[in-house]
């Protein structure tokens, strides 16, 4: 399994994760710049064990969060401020209550104007290259990039998991405050 921060200039993500794929083997993990996995220090046995127990029928594993509108992905519960060690206390505590285990969500919602929106954001996308091949990779572009994939698999067959013991910080918006600093 490769771990990936992909980046390309003039925020052209997909294009960032399609190169990317390119040289991945099978398994290949992405991450935001953004996100601390060092709040569980067992993600990276989790996501191996995901992988062996789900096989390649599994499009994208995902685990959860504290800022994140997607409802899937955010930790209820989880700290508000940025207290790393509070942060770190809330995915020790999920750690315990689920360990390993996965859940499987293979659905969006219905929005006011009848698109389907996704259950996942992109910031923890564990996936692999025979999915990628099979829905064509990556659409070009910023936003919305992880919603097409996920909606691709989804089209494809592939089912999507959500690892709720694995519980990583996401820095997300606070970013914007620090310039204000």
């Amino acid at each position: 399994m490769d771990i990936r921060i992909p980046y390309f200039e003039n925020m052209e993500l997909g294009k960032a994760y399609n190169i990317a794929m390119e040289s991945v083997k099978d398994w290949v993990l992405f991450i935001d710049h953004d996100i601390m996995l060092a709040t569980n220090p067992y993600y990276f046995n989790a996501c191996k064990a995901a992988i062996y127990e789900l096989g390649h029928k599994a499009g994208w594993i995902t685990c959860v969060t504290n800022r994140i509108a997607a409802e899937p992905q955010l930790s209820k519960g989880a700290p508000i401020g940025n207290d790393i060690i509070e942060h770190m206390g809330h995915a020790k505590k999920l750690w315990t209550e689920h360990n390993g285990s996965v859940l499987k969500i293979n659905e969006g919602k219905r929005t006011n104007d009848g698109l389907d929106f996704p259950g996942f954001s992109g910031f923890f996308m564990l996936t692999h290259k025979k999915a990628w091949k099979d829905v064509g990779g990556f659409k070009d572009g910023f936003l919305g990039v992880d919603n097409d994939y996920y909606h691709k698999l989804l089209k494809h067959g592939y089912d999507t998991y959500v690892m709720q013991g694995i519980y990583v910080y996401h820095i997300y918006r606070e970013k914007m405050r620090w310039e204000t600093l």
